[in-house]
């Protein structure tokens, strides 16, 4: 943090001010006692498993500089060899987020950009990341903190020579794509597709488009949003958009598009192409899906009037995220492709039907957990996944988790193992791979199936297969 002392704290949050020096700078805040660093602030956040409140003293004992909470039972007699300031505030939560809207607005020269969509947001974001750092400095979202305690702490991460700031946008409840909307205040808002994800929450398509949407409404009007044309949902918003618009895809004249794509049996590639310039690219990252996402970051460094060939430099320097087709290649020529970090019927489709076309004349095998968060039709969803396994070229399916149940049921010609007990399907799973094999590895995160890819690496690379 830049130039924000004790006072400033107090103004942003309307905090009381119990003890302390009021003119002490704010150099970091931490909601974390496990990390907390000697002079950072400590704001005792309570979540729906844990109370930060609970280890103010540790905060304390670490030499926190400063310390901010909102219950009202907090006692602080204990004789510290050190005391730091305290602040009380109504609710530490919204205190987190009323500081982040104070301090972004300090930086009106840096250019922010939010992402969001169903599909794609963190691969969009270091993609475009990626690009953005080789014209100034850039700062983005770290991993995926897209939430309400995530993005206001990438906030805080801006500096005075920051030219750039990239924030992943999420969402699992009703106004929280609006509430960090608010929050970013960015000239720039990307939105790369519309499907069933959170579907719990928002009930249909068009509940998930309409949460969405909030971050169009809320971008800059001297700015302008990026928006996947292909996607129905976003090709029937360009016409209503009263902000500049930039649209991509490959299919329906958009004004950033690919060609000649050859996404097997390496890495993709393709043409990009931006008005008459055009480029060819070589992705780090498999999946033909990866070309939109790869679309849309040009789309938005192009509105940010980056050249085409350091939008190809940027896109091919870029490091993809873990879990997200992440390869690794064992001893014995087996190939594993971690893509677990998330999972919904559209996205679970693409995944398994791009490494079938990657890898053509290998034995694909797919590794697959249940899809969280589809509410009442996760039944119908499940069993859809089943039936379409049957028109994919797959030696094998290997289920877990009690709504795979349904994908089992409808899976009527590919050989499939389904069992809820991991260990299980990790010793029938090591039974199949050979040098010809290639595994991927799809669910929602909750279900933790990296935790079967890295017992396949740990076995193998150990050398006890």
């Amino acid at each position: 943090m830049q130039n924000f002392n004790v006072r400033d704290l107090i103004n942003a949050m309307g905090g009381k001010f119990l003890l302390g020096d009021p003119n002490l700078m704010v150099r970091e805040i931490s909601i974390d006692t496990r990390t907390l660093k000697k002079g950072q602030f400590y704001l005792a956040l309570k979540g729906k498993n844990f109370d930060g409140h609970d280890f103010i003293k540790d905060a304390i004992e670490k030499e926190a500089a400063g310390v901010i909470f909102s219950r009202e039972d907090i006692d602080l007699s204990k004789p510290f060899s050190t005391f730091p300031t305290v602040i009380k505030v109504k609710d530490t939560r919204q205190a987190l987020e009323d500081i982040a809207w104070h301090y972004r607005r300090r930086f009106k020269s840096v250019k922010v950009i939010g992402i969001t969509g169903s599909n794609g947001k963190t691969t969009t974001k270091d993609m475009l990341a990626s690009i953005l750092s080789l014209e100034g400095k850039t700062t983005c979202t770290p991993a995926n903190a897209n939430n309400r305690i995530g993005l206001p702490l990438a906030m805080l991460d801006l500096e005075a020579d920051t030219e750039y700031a990239v924030f992943e946008i999420g969402t699992n409840e009703h106004g929280e794509i609006k509430a960090l909307t608010d929050i970013a205040a960015p000239d720039v808002g990307v939105i790369t597709n519309i499907g069933y994800a959170h579907i719990e929450t928002f009930g249909s398509l068009e509940g998930v488009f309409n949460e969405k949407r909030a971050l169009l409404d809320g971008t800059s009007k001297e700015g302008f949003v990026v928006l996947n044309i292909d996607d129905p949902y976003l090709k029937s918003a360009v016409s209503k958009m009263y902000t500049k618009t930039i649209t991509y895809g490959l299919y329906n004249g958009s004004d950033i598009y690919a060609k000649n794509l050859r996404v097997w049996p390496n890495n993709p590639v393709f043409e990009l192409h931006i008005g008459t310039k055009s480029a060819e690219v070589n992705l780090p990252i498999k999946g033909r899906f990866n070309i939109f996402n790869a679309l849309a970051a040009a789309a938005a460094a192009h509105g940010l009037g980056v050249d085409i060939n350091k939008i190809k430099e940027g896109l091919e320097k870029f490091t993809p995220p873990p879990m997200r087709m992440e390869i690794t290649t064992l001893p014995t020529g087996t190939v594993l492709i971690n893509d677990a970090y998330n999972a919904n019927p559209s996205s679970i489709k693409e995944s398994i039907a791009s490494i079938v076309q990657a890898y053509p004349g290998k034995k694909i095998v797919a590794v697959l957990g249940d899809m969280l968060e589809l509410g009442s039709d996760a039944p119908k969803f499940h069993a859809e996944l089943g039936k379409f396994i049957d028109t994919q070229n797959v030696a094998g399916v290997f289920l877990t988790g009690d709504m795979c149940g349904y994908t089992k049921e409808n899976i009527k010609v590919k050989p499939c193992y389904y069992s809820l007990n991991k260990n299980a399907l990790f010793q029938e799973l090591d039974k199949v791979l050979d040098s010809k094999t290639v595994v991927i590895f799809k669910a929602s995160r909750g279900m933790k199936l990296e935790e079967i890819y890295n017992k396949i690496i740990i076995r193998h690379e150990m050398g006890e297969a």
